[in-house]
């Protein structure tokens, strides 16, 4: 079968391809984290219900694993209760993993490169540069994450199981850091209200209006990292996403300053 390459924003470059003559998606170069993850953790999230990819043959950090091939939108994705259900299985694992984690983290300097591509308002710098000395209660957290729970990286079985993939930032943080990329954009307050209501439906190990502030923040702490990482790799839509944030940030920190 040939090669089909997959690869977007992260490290490793990505195909669908086959092994042993079944169709399976090869990660090449994938982190330590990753390759770690899918030998020693993943086995044991998945005793616990939590759906992850099956990992076929590893070699180095050369990855075969598990093509899931029914892919779900955002929309679909944030109305299916399976999936806060996955994320709480994730996060209230107490298991005490022996692996290299991912170092989550929001400094002055993160801040200070993505701020300068961006052309922002005075106001809205200073405001970023507020959540990012609060920031400290994201990555404080004892709770496991994904770090990256977007809509691109779930997806369905054939008998209709849902799957989280790419797990290249597993880690520890708060809960918001994974609910952040399930808000469309950057949202607005009553989509933020939503999401963090769904989540707590069967979870009361939480402060709602803790939980939402974090969510707030782990949003401002994505636009910095997305901005700085499209620079570090050039990517040829660098351009069209500053002009994007350039546009949007305005109006959503003015709708949610008062929640932070």
């Amino acid at each position: 079968m040939k090669q089909k390459e997959l690869s977007q924003m992260g490290e490793a470059q990505v195909y669908l391809t086959e092994y042993q003559g079944v169709q399976c998606i090869q990660k090449i170069n994938a982190t330590s984290i990753e390759v770690d993850f899918y030998k020693l953790v993943a086995p044991k999230l998945r005793t616990i219900g939590v759906g992850i990819p099956e990992l076929f043959y590893s070699q180095g950090r050369d990855l075969f694993i598990e093509y899931i091939p029914n892919p779900l939108t955002l929309t679909e994705l944030t109305q299916t209760s399976e999936m806060y259900e996955q994320l709480l299985l994730v996060h209230n694992c107490n298991d005490p993993y022996q692996i290299p984690i991912k170092q989550h983290k929001w400094d002055i300097n993160q801040s200070d490169s993505a701020l300068l591509a961006l052309n922002l308002p005075k106001s809205c710098e200073n405001l970023f540069h507020y959540m990012q000395k609060k920031s400290a209660i994201l990555f404080e957290s004892e709770h496991y994450i994904s770090g990256d729970t977007n809509s691109g990286n779930w997806g369905r079985r054939n008998d209709g199981s849902i799957v989280l993939f790419d797990w290249e930032r597993f880690g520890k943080g708060s809960p918001a850091i994974d609910l952040a990329p399930l808000v469309q954009d950057m949202g607005n307050y009553t989509e933020y209200s939503t999401i963090v209501e769904c989540y707590l439906k069967n979870n009361s190990n939480h402060d709602g209006s803790e939980l939402f502030e974090q969510l707030i923040i782990a949003k401002a702490w994505f636009v910095i990292e997305v901005v700085n990482l499209l620079i570090e790799r050039r990517h040829p839509e660098t351009s069209k996403c500053i002009d994007w944030y350039n546009k949007n940030i305005p109006s959503w920190l003015s709708e949610m300053e008062h929640a932070i």
